[in-house]
């Protein structure tokens, strides 16, 4: 057995290692994809070593020597390559012209014998005889680029900051090991014939430089150095503006979304100022998203703008600003404030106009149909319910409860059932639907917010989906016995995030769906309690004919009864009879 394979075995072994785990860490870096290239064609080389020290026929050799200088005779240049897309620069005329020498190298090394010529046979396998040319090769298409990369990195070395010299100085570390190393035992140890006159040290030198860079890798965020260039391939292709400053205003990175939105021209600026582009602005030290209007954007109704403090590159502080064109979601809010003020007019005419709406208004079917029952706590209330039929057959329909109760709550349930409208003609799914009136009225109504429930139910096969907003359960009442569909969901108007989910529910012939607002379990007696929402829930199980109109008169009847007569809120009732 030949002891000194396990140089380029274990070699191949480690680096094999090495390349899985950053392999296993790609993204989109350029960085990541030359470095795993480079790595690979090492151990392309390490295999060349294992197969010509593996004592095969001698017959063979000289050409396997030729065919297997592929693997060597570009290392050189795809270092370099890696060096220059590492420092983010361009290739210079260096590496385009080991491009091309590299190719024609190799066909003379094929078609003649002036690299390679034969081979030899050592005590520890088979080494290429060299040819005239073959120093030259070496030389000058593995060994010169090398040395130019190590040179490019030593000068960036000097001029980067502490944590870039961290990673950098890893790198050089490496390269010049193993640069040393393999030029030591195959260029410099040699004698007059050019025969190698010890074990070549180039497989070990491999494994250290491979080491120092994943040691880079895995320590001081090596993956992350080129901050700019992951700023080009992360944020290029965002729908929304991305803007990355320097602490003294120099522009360091702007993708095209953040150019279209403030409407700068060609010619980018050096210095960036949110003053300059925006009307009104003014530093907001919580980093809370604020609406600007655009200056050299006239088609830009709004903008919305946060900032954030971040870190570039080293010690070096800045700032990211996310620009979001909002133009939509203002066209939206002007339709529905113009609507808010054309109802405030006239309260008398607005409450007949919402009893109509809430209280009798319903798609009509002969698979389904409706009863209702609305009561506001004063002249207009904030409850509101409403079905609309869609133009794919299917039925939507949305139960609210605006907090309050009053005009301003009767004013935001009309904008609601504007809302409600312009959604539900774009056939949306429960989540989408409840997400959508969130952003349509987020800026218009600030001091109330909204429990909600928006149902979707198909006729023909009775699949009933639905997403909660806040909400208390829907209930189902279902051969004397009464169901509380799952969910859950965070309230409207709360947080600018919503954080809602879909559901699903198969509903029966017979099955009778209860929609009803708080006020029913929410009732106070005359010593201050609460009827609770278990109590009451217990008294519609009693119900011992489900019928609508049953289910209907015993929960408000026992909920005036336990209240002694009065209501404290509004009172809204939706029951769905399914056929």
């Amino acid at each position: 057995m030949n002891y000194y394979l396990f140089f380029p075995m274990i070699a191949l072994f480690a680096n094999t290692i090495f390349i899985a785990f950053v392999y296993a860490r790609r993204t989109g870096n350029p960085i990541i994809r030359s470095y795993l290239i480079y790595s690979t064609s090492l151990n392309a080389w390490l295999f060349t070593y294992i197969f010509t020290w593996s004592y095969l026929p001698e017959s063979w050799m000289t050409w396997s020597f030729k065919i297997l200088s592929v693997t060597w005779l570009p290392v050189g240049a795809l270092y370099l390559e890696f060096v220059y897309t590492f420092l983010n620069r361009s290739p210079g005329l260096f590496l385009w012209f080991f491009r091309i020498g590299i190719p024609l190298s190799y066909l003379l090394t094929l078609t003649t014998d002036l690299v390679i010529k034969g081979s030899i046979l050592y005590y520890w396998g088979y080494e290429n005889e060299p040819g005239s040319l073959y120093l030259f090769v070496i030389l000058a298409f593995v060994a010169l680029p090398g040395f130019i990369g190590l040179a490019i990195l030593a000068k960036s070395f000097l001029s980067s900051h502490k944590n870039q010299r961290k990673q950098i100085g890893l790198a050089i570390v490496g390269s010049t090991v193993a640069m040393c190393l393999s030029f030591y035992s195959e260029i410099i140890q040699v004698d007059e014939q050019g025969r190698i006159l010890s074990v070549p040290w180039t497989p070990m030198a491999i494994v250290i430089q491979s080491f120092l860079i994943f040691i880079a890798i895995t320590k001081y965020g090596f993956l992350r150095i080129n901050i700019e260039g992951l700023a080009v391939e992360l944020f290029k292709d965002i729908h929304d503006g991305m803007i990355l400053v320097k602490q003294d205003r120099s522009l360091f990175f702007m993708n095209e979304s953040a150019i279209r939105i403030l409407g700068i021209p060609n010619t980018l600026p050096s210095h960036f100022y949110p003053s300059d582009y925006f009307k009104g602005y003014q530093e907001n030290p919580n980093h809370l998203s604020r609406e600007y209007k655009a200056i050299f954007n006239p088609s830009c109704k709004g903008v919305e703008l946060t900032r954030s403090n971040i870190e570039l590159t080293g010690n070096e502080r800045g700032y990211l600003f996310i620009l979001r064109d909002i133009t939509e979601k203002i066209e939206s809010r002007e339709k529905i404030e113009t609507i808010y003020t054309a109802l405030s007019k006239d309260l008398e005419i607005a409450k007949i106009a919402q009893t109509s709406a809430i209280s009798t208004k319903f798609p009509e079917n002969i698979r389904y149909k409706f009863h209702s029952h609305f009561q506001p706590f004063e002249l207009v209330g904030g409850d509101f319910f409403r079905a609309l039929e869609r133009s794919d057959g299917k039925l939507d329909i949305f139960f609210a409860d605006v907090s309050g109760h009053g005009i301003s709550s009767a004013m935001v349930a009309g904008m609601l059932s504007i809302s409600f409208q312009l959604v539900s003609e774009k056939n949306p799914e429960p989540k989408q639907a409840l997400e959508k009136i969130q952003n349509l009225l987020l800026g218009a109504v600030l001091s109330h917010h909204i429990s909600a429930a928006y149902l979707s139910f198909d006729p023909n096969t009775k699949i009933l989906k639905y997403s909660y907003a806040g909400h208390h359960p829907i209930l189902v009442f279902r051969e004397g016995e009464v169901l509380s569909l799952e969910g859950s969901g965070r309230i409207l108007l709360i947080t600018p995030e919503t954080d809602l989910t879909d559901y699903s529910f198969t509903l029966k012939k017979g099955d009778i769906l209860f929609l009803h607002s708080d006020c029913l379990f929410e009732v106070r007696n005359a010593e201050g309690d609460i009827l609770g929402y278990e109590n009451f829930l217990e008294k519609l199980r009693e119900i011992p004919v489900q019928t609508p109109s049953k289910i209907l008169k015993t929960s408000i009847d026992h909920s005036l009864a336990f209240g002694h007569g009065k209501l404290t809120d509004d009172l809204a009732v939706l029951i769905l009879e399914v056929f």
